[in-house]
């Protein structure tokens, strides 16, 4: 009924990937690139049982929260879904995306998020890079994946990268072109060179190339990187021969430096491994993570389990104030560098265990051990009812949730809440500018306690 029509409708709403959210008819369309507060010419293009997708034909009447993109691919590339939004509204947006999420699927009715941080900068802030690379006409390039779809776009500078980054990845591009190296093709399995990627410090670098086998003309690469950018500290072939989605494979062949960078979040220094996670937005990490430690409250006198904890970021702002810290983490790399950065940093009250958290948490329980305080910081999954059940039984006096994905943490809120807890309060941080995810944490303690 609706599909191949055209219609010309207000954008009434933003949707939960930032799209904009029109109802032509009554009939709701979700319409990337459209902002709310345009009057637009769409086309539906995908039409399901009770709404549709919609394509941008042209802004008859911009909306006042409407700007200029400054990326030459927006629209194209699946990157960025708001840079033609402006900052202060993707600030309210994404405040009122973590309330809305507390409140629908957390049952939290009269849910407050107390507070939204934005970034500065809000372009070139990412530390981490993953280029899939095409063959063009005009040589090997570095891009990125249109929306739904393993089809490169090629923009000429990525907005989001820190700008060292782009430029790395093009002079990587220059030796392959100029080197004859295949490029991986994804539809045959046929080709070599599958990605570019990057970890990137205020001072260091490291360059991954992820490869379906080992390179050839290594030696030139090395020679072009350090010379251009003396910053690079490492230069690694990770070699993925299996046709797959996961970007690394198992194997690294470390043909300059080292695999990882050192970095400092405040004044704690970090070794971090080109695998490990770490925060991509240096410029909001350092206040997401100081609101974590005011909100655990810690006076010396706590232990805290701090779940998910990656290469022990948040776990050594913990440690300065807390009597002992137990991180676990999945990621073998994450936690030697997690060890290292406690030693690094002249921390001794932190201690790490490798595995997944769901079974390691409940074990150590189990054996006697006790958190007063438990921080979380779940992939976008969020966490499994083993752990929420186990944090639960333990009884701590305080949860601090800190999540990429608002849904997933409102949930296990719900959950925390129907055992013993109660939400005190939520903020939003913005690690993302000019895309619609958005950073959070929440405070959460026992009902039956003065706290």
């Amino acid at each position: 009924m609706y599909k191949n029509t055209i219609h010309t409708a207000e954008i009434t709403a933003f949707g939960a990937d930032g799209e904009g959210i029109a109802k032509p008819e009554g009939f709701t369309v979700f319409v990337p690139s459209a902002v709310k507060g345009d009057t637009a010419e769409i086309l539906i293009v995908k039409e399901k049982k009770n709404f549709g997708y919609g394509k941008l034909l042209s802004v008859t009447e911009p909306s006042p929260l409407r700007t200029e993109p400054q990326c030459d691919v927006f629209g194209k590339c699946g990157g960025c879904s708001m840079q033609s939004v402006k900052y202060e509204a993707q600030l309210e947006y994404k405040k009122n995306k973590v309330q809305d999420a507390l409140r629908r699927i957390g049952g939290f009715e009269g849910a407050v998020v107390s507070s939204v941080t934005g970034s500065d900068p809000c372009y070139h802030y990412r530390n981490k890079a993953q280029f899939p690379v095409v063959l063009t006409d005009e040589g090997v390039k570095a891009g990125f994946y249109a929306p739904h779809s393993h089809r490169v776009v090629v923009p000429e500078e990525c907005s989001l990268q820190d700008k060292r980054t782009n430029r790395i990845a093009k002079a990587v591009c220059d030796w392959a072109t100029e080197n004859n190296i295949p490029v991986y093709d994804e539809a045959s399995g046929s080709g070599n060179l599958r990605r570019i990627c990057m970890r990137i410090g205020k001072d260091e670098a490291v360059l991954v190339l992820v490869a379906k086998k080992n390179l050839p003309c290594t030696e030139s690469l090395v020679d072009k990187i350090t010379e251009e950018f003396p910053f690079v500290k490492g230069i690694v072939i990770n070699i993925n021969p299996d046709r797959t989605n996961s970007v690394y494979g198992e194997r690294d062949k470390v043909i300059y430096g080292v695999p990882y960078i050192y970095d400092n979040i405040g004044d704690i220094k970090y070794k971090v491994h080109y695998k490990s996670f770490y925060q991509v937005n240096p410029y909001t990490t350092k206040l997401l993570y100081e609101k974590a430690l005011s909100l655990a409250n810690l006076d010396k006198t706590q232990t805290v389990f701090d779940l998910y904890c990656g290469t022990g970021s948040i776990s050594l702002f913990l440690a300065k104030k807390a009597k002992r810290v137990i991180g676990i983490e999945i990621v073998e790399d994450a936690v030697k560098n997690a060890v290292e950065n406690a030693k690094l940093n002249a921390i001794e009250n932190a201690e790490f265990f490798c595995g997944e958290a769901e079974n390691v948490a409940p074990k150590l329980i189990k054996e006697g051990e006790r958190a007063d305080v438990v921080v979380l910081d779940p992939p976008r999954k969020g966490c499994e009812e083993k752990l929420l059940s186990a944090i639960a039984g333990m009884k701590p006096e305080r949860i601090v949730y800190v999540s990429c994905d608002c849904a997933t943490m409102a949930r296990d809120c719900k959950f925390l809440c129907e055992n013993g807890y109660g939400l005190k309060e939520a903020h939003a941080f913005d690690q993302f500018p000019m895309t619609s995810h958005v950073e959070s944490v929440a405070l959460l303690v026992q009902t039956d306690s003065s706290i």
